[in-house]
């Protein structure tokens, strides 16, 4: 099965943060639970088929409305049921009693949580760059049709990754703190 992935309007996201303090981004992690639950949003199910998501992260629950087409899971609301879920949540989510209707739930027929690729949540910076780098970097998206500030994205999160890995016995970094 093909690798499903999400993806949401960032203003829609940043209203929800303000109305129900947790993030879009926060929200995937709903689908990552193998017990999730997927119900039929019917009454809003009138141009496309919408559904809810709803699924522990930690202690808490979370309710997601979705849409689901082409291998792409669309985020459009996000609650919060229960308690905090955890550290990475806001200590400041709201949680709700609202009513959700009368959802229908429906046979599960999202991807394994293990073929989801869950998407990072941005922060956006200024930085000052040489023109010399932006230029490169322009020139080399242009060659792979793909944006060039997510080239250097990719570039600082595998420098992250590679940097905030443990350290081995036999890896240089160590060697070099040895000596």
């Amino acid at each position: 099965m093909a690798e499903a992935r999400f993806e949401w309007d960032p203003k829609k996201d940043l209203e929800n943060q303000e109305k129900h303090e947790v993030s879009f981004a926060e929200a995937q992690f709903a689908f990552a639970d193998r017990n999730r639950v997927i119900a039929a949003d019917e009454p809003h199910s009138v141009a496309e088929e919408r559904y809810y998501c709803f699924g522990r992260i930690g202690e808490g629950v979370l309710t997601v409305r979705f849409t689901y087409r082409e291998d792409v899971i669309r985020v459009f609301l996000v609650r919060a049921i229960g308690v905090k879920a955890n550290k990475s949540m806001s200590a400041k989510i709201k949680y709700t009693d609202e009513s959700l209707g009368s959802p229908k739930v429906v046979p599960d027929f999202l991807p394994r949580p293990e073929d989801l690729a869950f998407q990072d949540e941005g922060v956006k910076i200024t930085i000052a760059l040489s023109k010399r780098s932006v230029e490169f970097f322009k020139t080399e998206a242009q060659k792979h049709n793909t944006q060039y500030q997510r080239m250097i994205r990719r570039l600082l999160d595998a420098y992250a990754d590679h940097h905030s890995r443990p350290l081995t016995a036999g890896s240089r970094r160590t060697q070099k703190r040895a000596a």
